[in-house]
């Protein structure tokens, strides 16, 4: 079963190739261009590179937030066409749900965050000790304060000493973090802290074994928290 992995959820762009559970190729790009510009071309470079046609993919696999609102739609864009293009089936993975799969295996309370703007993070509370990641919470989307006080309810309910903070919303608070949960927090290296196509990839062909695909037409993008344009229509003012 070949899969192919398309994130763009994030500021980060992925795509990944995989035979089943191995990984044939990824490509991974977090520098200033748009995903309009980069994401059909890292594909077909992917697919080009290892000498495969999008007709022989068995499978899409796709991030569906939350993130980006711009980024949620580019990917779902594309791989709606390419599965209309192909007649193969998607698989849908959470953001939330392919951060916390980089850290597979780890016993410690896993806490993927993504940078939600308006002083809120995006989060979820993870236990990776089986095979895919376990959400021990709903996600959420919140202020820093806010995240720090449920995580350590989490962790103490789940009884986990550690706790690791992994994605792009860690940066813009990282003082914060680590005066309030001190010892207690842990930080992953560099490659483990953001979104990765690889890890879509491994979660999307679980789904797929299960039968979990998508309906295209009704696909839509999990965004947790309302856009500004909603907001101002809410407001009345649009």
């Amino acid at each position: 079963m070949l899969i192919l992995a398309i994130d763009s959820a994030t500021l980060v762009a992925g795509v990944a190739l995989l035979n089943e559970e191995k990984l044939i190729k990824e490509e991974f790009f977090n520098y200033k261009k748009t995903h309009s510009e980069t994401l059909m071309v890292m594909v077909d470079r992917v697919l080009r590179e290892c000498e495969c046609t999008i007709g022989q993919i068995d499978v899409f696999a796709v991030t569906t937030g939350p993130g980006s609102f711009t980024g949620l739609r580019i990917g779902l864009a594309a791989v709606k066409g390419l599965s209309m293009a192909t007649g193969k089936p998607v698989v849908a993975v959470s953001t939330l749900d392919t951060l916390a799969h980089n850290l597979w295996g780890s016993d410690a309370l896993v806490c993927p965050l993504l940078d939600a703007r308006k002083q809120e993070v995006y989060c979820g509370f993870y236990d990776v000790t089986g095979t895919v990641p376990y959400a021990l919470s709903e996600n959420l989307a919140c202020t820093p304060a806010e995240f720090v006080a449920q995580a350590r309810k989490v962790a103490s309910q789940s009884r986990k000493d550690r706790i690791i903070l992994l994605g792009d919303g860690y940066y813009p608070y990282v003082e914060f973090f680590q005066a309030e949960l001190g010892n207690s927090l842990q930080i992953p290296p560099s490659h483990l802290m953001l979104p990765r196509a690889a890890a879509l990839g491994s979660l999307g062909f679980k789904k797929a074994c299960q039968g979990e695909f998508e309906d295209i037409f009704t696909l839509r993008p999990v965004y947790i928290r309302l856009s500004e344009a909603e907001y101002r229509l809410a407001r009345g003012e649009l």
